[in-house]
């Protein structure tokens, strides 16, 4: 009998914790390197394993090393974190644990980030204007409120304190990278500095590609893209402890690609000449004086912009999107003995207009949506020291929202609740256990709502369908937010001094997340060509998901060498039927070994990817995802003193067995063989 996967983690966990005490905690001491990665994705400053949630983060070095050309393909090493969409950058997304889209919750520097229309790409940060990416895996609602039912994806963006040595005032770089799948150019450079209570900075970036080669030298035809970004940050500390930045970002990306990046062009799949344009000014207040346990203020004020305009160039046809977020956010948290509580209140509104031009297709295409969202949120967390080995989580998010349609003239609203509870146990110097319980939901969206029109159209086909048919949006002003209830157990395991000048850090996390409410796209399609049978399309709340599984990482770290493995699968099942679900990634692993040599100037290392078969499909699905295995190689090389001081070069091999692959779910195959290269000078 097979055992399930959930009973399988829950074993190891327990094996883990089984491991005698004798033999390490006489050896178990403060890591060094592996125990300092901080966190505020959490909504507080803090390191990532002493919280009971499920994290991944990626440095300035790593994100350095990788060269990725989105944010999403950043995270592609991580256990039970996928790439969606395709090859394509600009429309990849990511899904964790098997959710993704607007299941997954995006902010940059505590911004929301809202934007979300049908096939079209939402990640527009260029990640070389990145200075981390941290990643929540599981439901974080009673912390982020609506959207936040898969996870979170925080984006932190470089400034210029971060980037000056002490004591420098001035500073810059340019940087200069070069892919041979592709041809694709990467130009970017910046300066800041600081004068007294005031720092700033400049940074910009220029991509240009051709079209991706995918496994075996087969071109994909439209896949190249050209983009330009730009990060602007002013701040003024006026005291010690207190803090004002105002930033702004701008994204314009111009691609000549299929109207789903996801596909290739085909009938029903036009060609677009795509350019978007995505902008966003945040202001943002600190106030944390010395000694003053009660007050650590952040107070957030933004506004996005992200702009679509669509030529599609095979229909002869002109279509826009607008959407627009205003939002702020206000937090506090105060140290009262051995509790930390943080409580605040934010609060957002989204605009959507569309246009849908129906030149030569009059009645055959979408109808414009003129709608805005307003949600209204707050929300408290206690971080309670029981013992000095135990303590308690305990956060509860309160929420309103309200979905309008300005042109139908139609609206509703409703409200959420979304407690969460977490335990964490300190048992001995090398092990923590953690337990916890997170409510989350997913609110639906106007398009989800109101969306009206034709969603598309056969043409008669004689004998058969004499005067073709259209398919139209139907509204469903009663859908109901997804709902999310996870279950979730960690154990942590951090040694040092094993063998030497060494490290250690085992991370695995069970979880179970059941989600009900699913909102999905319903399609009618009775009998073609019997009158009195209407041809419909709506969103309506239909499956109720039962989603298990674990992720396993380890970091060791001997001297200069250093190993990293990440393991994670996933199950999803139709909690009534029994049957799986789609979307569901396959199990994977990852393999990482490097080197550093020439006292650290120099690390070569080596990545391998195992991805298994997808097998756990409908009945009624006939598609084949088979596994696939991805060889990368790596070196960096950074000397830390001399004339070339400053000077940092990477170069990278990516799936050099040029591998034929596609992910389970997706329609396109993967990138084949690439080669990487580039060169950043600081001055």
């Amino acid at each position: 009998m097979t055992k399930k996967p959930l009973v399988i983690a829950m074993a190891i966990a327990l094996s883990s914790t089984a491991i005698s005490a004798k033999t390490f905690a006489q050896q178990a001491e403060s890591v060094a390197e592996f125990d300092e990665v901080l966190v505020t994705a959490t909504r507080i400053s803090e390191k990532a394993s002493d919280t009971s949630r499920s994290l991944a983060v990626i440095g300035e070095e790593e994100l350095q090393q990788l060269q990725p050309a989105s944010v999403a393909q950043a995270l592609k090493n991580e256990a039970n974190i996928n790439v969606s969409n395709g090859p394509r950058a600009s429309s990849q997304g990511i899904e964790i644990r098997g959710l993704g889209g607007q299941r997954v919750l995006q902010t940059i520097d505590g911004a929301r980030q809202n934007t979300n229309s049908g096939h079209r790409g939402t990640y527009f940060m260029d990640p070389e204007l990145l200075k981390s990416v941290e990643v929540i895996r599981g439901p974080a609602s009673s912390l982020w409120g609506s959207g936040a039912i898969g996870g979170v994806v925080a984006l932190n963006t470089k400034s210029a304190r971060d980037m000056l040595d002490e004591g420098d005032t001035f500073g810059g770089y340019l940087k200069q990278g070069f892919e041979t799948n592709g041809d694709k150019i990467k130009t970017s450079g910046a300066i800041y500095g600081v004068a007294d209570k005031f720092d700033w900075l400049i940074n910009g970036s220029y991509n240009d590609s051709n079209n991706i080669k995918m496994g075996n030298d087969q071109t994909l035809a439209n896949s190249g893209s050209e983009r330009t970004s730009g990060l602007m940050k002013f701040g003024w500390e006026p005291s010690e402890g207190q803090r004002l930045q105002l930033s702004g970002r701008i994204s314009d990306t111009d691609e000549l690609v299929p109207s789903n990046p996801a596909a290739e062009v085909g009938s029903s799949v036009p060609l677009i000449q795509r350019k978007t344009k995505d902008k966003n000014l945040t202001l943002d207040y600190s106030l944390n004086p010395t000694q003053n346990a009660y007050l650590d203020l952040n107070a957030t004020l933004y506004w996005n912009g992200t702009d679509y305009d669509e030529d599609r160039v095979t229909k002869g046809q002109i279509d826009s999107t607008e959407y627009e977020t205003i939002g702020f956010s206000v937090n506090n948290s105060s140290i009262l003995g051995a509790t930390t509580l943080v409580y605040g209140i934010d609060g957002y509104q989204d605009t959507i207009k569309t246009v849908r031009d129906d030149s030569g297709q009059a009645g055959q295409r979408p109808e414009d949506i003129d709608g805005k969202t307003t949600v209204w949120g707050a929300f408290a967390k206690a971080d309670i020291g029981l013992t000095d080995t135990l303590s308690l989580e305990v956060a509860a998010r309160y929420d309103t929202f309200e979905n309008e349609s300005i042109n139908l003239g139609e609206s509703s609203d409703d409200n959420a609740l979304s407690p969460s509870l977490g335990l964490v146990w300190k048992t001995t110097d090398w092990l923590t256990l953690s337990a916890r319980y997170d409510e989350a939901f997913r609110a639906p969206s106007i398009e989800e709502m109101y969306s009206t029109g034709t969603h598309y159209c056969i043409p008669p086909i004689p004998g058969f369908l004499p005067n073709g048919l259209c398919n139209t949006f139907e509204i469903n002003p009663d859908l109901q937010a997804e709902k999310a209830k996870n279950k979730e157990i960690k154990a942590d395991m951090r040694f040092s001094n094993l063998a030497g000048n060494d490290e250690l850090a085992i991370t695995l996390n069970v979880f179970r997340n059941d989600v009900d409410d699913f909102i999905e796209q319903s399609v009618s399609n009775p009998l073609m060509g019997i009158p009195g049978l209407e041809q419909t399309t709506s969103w309506d709340n239909v499956d109720e998901a039962k989603l298990t599984g674990f992720e396993f990482s380890t970091r060791y770290r001997y001297e200069q060498t250093r190993l990293t493995l990440n393991y994670g699968q996933t199950e999803g099942k139709n909690k009534n039927s029994g049957e799986y679900l789609t979307n569901i990634p396959a199990k994977k692993l990852v393999a990482d070994l490097s080197q550093a040599v020439m006292e650290g100037d120099v690390k070569f290392g080596t990545r391998i990817t195992y991805v298994a078969d997808q097998e756990q499909m409908p009945d009624s699905y006939t598609a084949q995802y088979e596994d696939y295995k991805l060889w990368d190689v790596y070196v960096a090389w950074e000397p830390a003193m001399g004339t070339l001081e400053g000077l940092r070069v990477d170069f990278a091999i990516e799936n050099i067995g040029d591998e034929e692959y596609r992910q389970a779910w997706q329609n396109l195959y993967e990138q084949g063989r690439n080669f990487k290269l580039s060169a950043r000078y600081n001055f």
